[in-house]
């Protein structure tokens, strides 16, 4: 898979290095029925930093919304801050330019999401100068494997399988943070990708394990439309009354239903992950994307936002704590200041990466590229 790196700016000072990163797909008010989320749609006391996804660079360099509508929807984005005045709102703009948005008078912060492939990591980015001036790094551990693969595999595997070989042995969550980490990235600003969606495969053989044939993807979900990506609660629908089975080795879940194999997470898997995050001392998580996750509960016939849910009581449990918040003098303006901004020189890490493919064309994928 080929990165892009999605540069966000922010404001206010981190609090703490544990967060909980959630991306919202601004395409996804454009689907049908269950399948459509818009920004009403999202519970600002689940995560604590909210990415809305995209915006555009024009010719000019200047930030620029997508579509007729963003301006309103920035607004009502930032509005989500007056329901909880510890929220952080992120404006994200893949490709090889950065965003800005500035309110007040506090500082920016900047972040990057990166690739977790070694051969992107090394070609692309220089560790120890860009960890320098980001304030944290969502690393896209996720899309290591997929139905572009004749065989079966886990999307976002914890671990290396314990047959893995050669350049396979990197395809893994633990490999990618760990190498981030070895490369000159502090721990506590990493943060760990994690995917609201699972990737699926037609089975082509009666064999049903991990690395077996497969041809092509599978079929496409029924409210996100592209063969191959179901949605969380895509995958609660098609796999009601399947049991899930554990890739042990690498402690994530797939399931099988007909002819269909399909890795995603699931509670007992994000509990490993969180885990992992802890004991490592990682800064957190970021999930794409809070429009994949059964919003109402009733597909997955759970509480609303099952997995944004549950990695919140696993990682920031206490936020927002607002016992002490004063939210008169902190509630922001809801109007982001465009900023003209200039396209980083080919030395950088943003300019030796390749631009995303989530765009008006791409309305479910993550933001990268194969």
């Amino acid at each position: 898979m080929v990165t892009s790196i999605c540069l966000c700016l922010i404001i206010v000072t981190l609090a703490s290095s544990s967060r909980l990163v959630c991306y919202y797909n601004s395409l996804a008010e454009d689907r049908a029925e269950y399948g459509k989320f818009t920004v009403s749609d999202i519970d600002p006391n689940k995560c604590t930093h909210l990415i809305y996804a995209f915006s555009d660079i024009n010719n000019q360099h200047e930030l620029v919304p997508s579509r007729a509508t963003d301006i309103q929807q920035y607004e009502a984005f930032n509005g989500l801050k007056t329901r909880n005045p510890l929220l952080k709102t992120l404006l994200a703009v893949g490709g090889l330019t950065f965003n800005t948005q500035k309110t007040a008078d506090n500082r920016l912060l900047i972040t990057a999401s990166v690739s977790a492939e070694k051969a992107i990591i090394d070609a692309s980015y220089e560790v120890p100068q860009i960890a320098k001036y980001l304030d944290f790094i969502n690393v896209l551990t996720f899309d290591f494997h997929g139905p572009w693969e004749s065989v079966t595999g886990h999307h976002s595997p914890l671990y290396q399988r314990s047959q893995d070989t050669g350049n396979k042995t990197y395809f893994n969550t633990d490999f990618a943070m760990q190498y981030w980490r070895d490369q000159g990235a502090p721990p506590e600003k990493i943060n760990m990708g994690l995917a609201a969606y699972g990737r699926a495969f037609n089975l082509s053989s009666a064999s049903s394990n991990v690395e077996e044939p497969a041809n092509g993807p599978g079929e496409e979900g029924c409210y996100t439309g592209e063969e191959g990506f179901w949605a969380y609660y895509e995958i609660c629908l098609y796999l009601e009354g399947v049991t899930p089975q554990l890739i042990t080795d690498q402690k994530v879940p797939y399931a099988i239903a007909e002819n269909q194999w399909v890795g995603f997470d699931n509670n007992d898997s994000l509990n490993t992950k969180a885990s992992y995050l802890k004991a490592n001392n990682f800064g957190g998580a970021f999930i794409w994307s809070l429009d994949l996750d059964d919003k109402s509960g009733q597909f997955c016939k759970t509480v609303k936002c099952p997995l944004i849910s549950h990695l919140h009581a696993l990682l920031v449990p206490g936020f927002p704590d607002l016992s002490t918040t004063n939210t008169t003098s902190t509630a922001p303006k809801t109007t982001p200041t465009t900023i003209t901004t200039t396209p980083a020189p080919p030395t950088t890490a943003a300019a030796t990466t390749a631009a995303p493919t989530t765009t008006a064309e791409d309305p479910v994928s993550p933001p990268q590229t194969r």
